[in-house]
C-alpha cells in the first residue's frame, strides 16, 4: 500500500499538466485584463445590388464575463482532451472525464505517455471518498499496477501533505472540482485563460461563435522556502454556443519556469491542447460500481 501511494503521487504530478493538486493554477494572476471586457469584431458581406451601397456590416458582441458566469453555473458536463508537448512530443496525454457538481461526483480516464513509459489511470471522487487505479508499462511490459480507495482526508494526509501548497483537505477537494487544468477540467481552464486574456476577435460559424485570443499569466509560488515563477503565454480558439457555453477548444502555450536566484535554471515548454465538451453526465460502468 505504501509503495502504491507513492506511485499515485508520482502519477498525479506527471498526469496533471497544470498541477491540479497544487496552487499553481489557482493563484491570482498578474494580468490586468478585466473579466467584463466585451469581445467584438466586424464582418462584411457583399450582396448583389445595382446600388452603390453593396456592403453591410454585422457586429458580433460577446462579453467574456457572460461566458465565465455560464461556466460557473454548469451542473453536469463531460469532456475529451489531448495534450502534447511540441515539437518533440515528449509528453502526450489523452483524457476523458465527467463532472456532476450536484452530486459532488467526478471521474477521469487518463493515458499518459512519457518516453518509454505509458500510464493508464482511472480516478473517481464522490462524496468524501476518492478511488485511484493505475497500470504502468515500460516498453509494453507491466512494471507496476494497483488501486486504492481512501477518504479525502486520508488521501490528503498520506499523499499530499507537505508536498504541495494545498493547505487542507477542503482546499484539495475544491481544486479537484474547480481547478483549471486542460486535461482534467477544461471548462475551468477556459475560465482561467479567459480571465487572463489580452486580445480577442469574434466571428460566427453556423450556430456557434468562434473566439480567437491571446493570454498571458504569471505566478509566483513558494513551496518549502523555494520561490518558483511560472509564466504562461498562449493563443486560444474557442467555439461557443449561443448560451455562452464552450463546446470545443484549441490552445497553444509556451510555459517558462524559473526559480528566484537561479535564473540560469529556467526551462521552457511548448504544448498543444485540444478538447471537446458535452453538457451531460453518463459515467462508465466502473464508476457506477465503485460509487453505488
Amino acid at each position: 500500500m505504501r509503495r502504491f501511494i507513492s506511485l499515485i503521487l508520482i502519477l498525479i504530478i506527471a498526469v496533471s499538466v497544470s498541477a491540479c493538486v497544487s496552487k499553481e493554477s489557482s493563484m491570482p494572476s498578474t494580468s490586468s485584463s478585466s473579466a467584463s471586457t466585451p469581445l467584438t469584431t466586424g464582418e462584411s458581406t457583399s450582396t448583389p445590388s445595382t446600388s452603390s451601397e453593396t456592403t453591410t456590416t454585422q457586429i458580433i458582441s460577446i462579453n467574456k464575463a457572460d461566458i465565465i458566469e455560464a461556466i460557473e453555473k454548469v451542473e453536469k458536463y463531460e469532456f475529451a482532451a489531448q495534450y502534447s508537448t511540441i515539437p518533440e512530443s515528449d509528453i502526450q496525454i489523452t483524457s476523458k472525464g465527467g463532472f456532476d457538481y450536484s452530486k459532488e461526483e467526478v471521474f477521469w480516464e487518463i493515458i499518459s505517455k512519457s518516453g518509454d513509459f505509458v500510464t493508464y489511470s482511472n480516478e473517481t471522487v464522490w462524496d468524501d471518498s476518492i478511488y485511484y487505479s493505475a497500470l504502468v508499462k515500460q516498453n509494453n511490459k507491466i512494471v507496476q499496477k494497483g488501486e486504492v480507495t481512501l477518504t479525502i482526508d486520508e488521501y490528503f494526509e498520506k499523499v499530499l501533505k507537505g508536498r504541495t501548497e494545498t493547505a487542507t483537505p477542503e482546499e484539495f477537494k475544491q481544486q479537484l472540482f474547480e481547478g483549471p487544468d486542460p486535461t482534467r477540467n477544461p471548462i475551468y481552464y477556459i475560465r482561467d485563460i479567459l480571465s487572463n486574456a489580452d486580445s480577442f476577435t469574434a466571428s460566427q460559424e453556423g450556430d456557434n461563435y468562434v473566439l480567437t485570443f491571446t493570454f498571458t499569466k504569471e505566478e509566483q509560488i513558494t513551496l518549502n522556502s523555494v520561490q518558483k515563477v511560472v509564466k504562461i503565454q498562449g493563443t486560444g480558439k474557442l467555439w461557443i454556443r449561443k448560451d455562452n457555453l464552450p463546446i470545443k477548444g484549441e490552445i497553444e502555450i509556451t510555459k517558462t519556469t524559473s526559480y528566484a536566484g537561479l535564473e540560469e535554471s529556467a526551462t521552457t515548454l511548448n504544448a498543444e491542447i485540444t478538447f471537446e465538451i458535452m453538457y451531460e453526465y453518463q459515467p462508465p460502468e466502473w464508476v457506477t460500481k465503485i460509487t453505488k
